[in-house]
This record gives structure tokens, sequence and C-alpha cells, in this order.
């Protein structure tokens, strides 16, 4: 797995020992399997449903992420009495096109509000362990707690020309600087679309954007080659990076993760599955997603927050 791939310079991922390619084929067959073979016996006639889960721009342990999708997919079967079978993509919305499922486990709230204008039901919105959304995040500046550093000769290794010398910044005045760059994932995401008006809430214009194709992309780049930019992550990766003494310069709220059911699901299996989640026999399952719990959710928010990121 590389540090970082930026889409400009099309790098790609450089190749896997003979060793790690057979430890790899082992977990995600592991992991694959368990969908196929771990959920609760089917029940009478063989009656099994679609689970499928969307993880955004984040790259994730696929062990994991199975291990999450599977839980999710063993409280479904037991409160619905159906075998939940469950696959992951990262384009949600052109797959459950081109073959529907029963039910979604998707993380942007972009993809969420989609679906939900589509006639999907709304069955739960997990709770974030710490606010979530699209932050900004800079180098710390040496000794100055309230300033950041921006600009400099680091910003050539992106394909950067800027005659703007690295200086440290107060927080208010990052906005208005020459020497500002984004460094964001991958160009037309909702991360990135969100950045950008954020952004444009501070100043007039957007400064110069470099993307990589992945999150943790910017963090690693900006941490292995301590490059004075802004990058833009959520706050799930946005957290790790305050923990090591980077600075998160501005925050925009989204929606958080959604569990919706397809069109074709009745409410009955609806309001079973919802209680399911929010009971508190769910809490393996909440700590195997990574979430703090569910609320029964709005799907309003979902709507309105699509609103605000189409307004000028």
């Amino acid at each position: 797995m590389p540090l970082f791939a930026l889409q400009r310079r099309a790098r790609t991922h450089a190749p896997l020992s003979g060793l790690c390619r057979a430890v790899v084929a082992v977990l995600s067959c592991a992991a694959l399997g368990a969908a196929a073979h771990a959920a609760p016996a089917p029940a009478a006639g063989g009656a099994t449903q679609l689970l499928r889960v969307q993880n955004g721009l984040v790259q994730e342990n696929e062990v994991a992420v199975a291990n999450g999708a599977q839980a999710l997919a063993d409280v479904i079967s037991h409160a619905t009495g159906k075998r939940t079978l469950w696959m992951a993509h990262d384009a949600v919305g052109a797959t459950l096109a081109a073959q529907p499922a029963d039910y979604a486990f998707v993380k942007p709230p972009s993809a969420s509000a989609k679906l939900l204008a589509k006639g999907w039901h709304l069955v739960a919105v997990a709770q974030a362990p710490q606010g979530f959304g699209v932050d900004f995040i800079a180098q710390p500046c040496p000794g100055h707690a309230a300033e950041v550093l921006l600009g400099g000769p680091t910003l050539s290794t992106l394909g950067v020309a800027t005659d703007a010398p690295a200086k440290c910044v107060s927080l208010r005045d990052v906005w208005t600087q020459p020497g500002a760059v984004l460094l964001a994932p991958a160009k037309g995401s909702l991360v990135d679309k969100v950045a950008a008006k954020l952004w444009l809430q501070h100043a007039s214009k957007l400064p110069p954007t470099v993307h990589v194709q992945y999150q943790n992309a910017v963090t690693d780049f900006m941490r292995v080659t301590h490059a004075a930019v802004i990058g833009v992550v959520t706050p799930l990766v946005s957290a790790q990076w305050r923990a090591t003494g980077g600075v998160v310069l501005a925050h925009q709220e989204m929606p958080f993760w959604t569990v919706l059911a397809a069109p074709s699901v009745g409410a009955d299996q609806v309001s079973k599955v919802r209680a399911a989640l929010l009971a508190p026999d769910a809490r393996s399952m909440d700590r195997a997603l990574h979430v703090a719990g569910w609320v029964a959710g709005d799907p309003q928010v979902y709507a309105d927050f699509m609103h605000w990121l189409a307004a000028r």
C-alpha cells in the first residue's frame, strides 16, 4: 500500500510480496466467507436478503470492514428472520441501480440523501464517536500555538509553483494567504465539495487544490513530508492528526452514517431492524462498526444538507 497516491502524477500501488499476497488472500477470503457462512440459518424456504455497504473515501482494514459488516448483517438477520448477506462497494448509488439490495449501510450523507429521495426508508442514524463533517487541518507553527505554517519549498513536492515563503500565520488570516494550498481527497467527492463550500465562506476564491485518492493519503503525506498545506479530511481522520500535535483550523458539520431499507421493505421489518439497532445488546456490533450507538433519525436532515451544499 503506498503512503500516498497523487492523481496528478498517476502513481500506482507498489506490488506486494508473494507472502503479503498470500496473507491478504487468506484474510480477504476469510472475511468474505464470513458474509456467506456466518449469518444465522435462513428462515423456512431459504429466504435471504442483501445488505450493501458504502464506506466512502477512507482506506480501511479489509478484515475490520468485514467484521463490522458481518456484525450488522447478523443483527438484521436476527431481527427479520431472514439470512442477510453483505457486499461492500465504493459507489453504492450506481451499484444499487444495477443490482438492488434490501438494506444499505451508507457513510457519505450525500449518498444517503439520494437514496432517501428515491423512497428508501431511514432505519437508523449512527452516533459519531466525535463530531462528523469536514475539517481543515494544518501544520503547527513551532512555538506558536495559535498559528500554523503555510507556503515555502515543501509545496514543490506537490508540483505547486509558488513564490510564497514559509511563514507562520494566525488562524484567522489563513483564508487570505497566497501560500495557502489545499490537499483534498478525490476531485468532485463529497469531502472536496464541502471543503470548497467552507473555504468560500471565508474567502472570495479557492486556493490551488491538489487531489489525492483517499483521506488517509492527505494525513500520510503531510506527516511524512511536513508539507505546509491545508489538508481536507473528516474528523475520523483529523482526530489522529490532532492527537499527534497537528492543528484543526475549521469544521463543517455533516449528517452521520445511516442504515437504510429499500422501498420494497415493509414497515414492520423496518421497525424490527430499528429496534434491534437501538437495543442495548447491539453494543458489540457498535464497537465493530466504530459507532457510539444509534438514533431513529430524521430524513429531512439529509435533504437539508444537500440543499445547503447546492446553495450559492
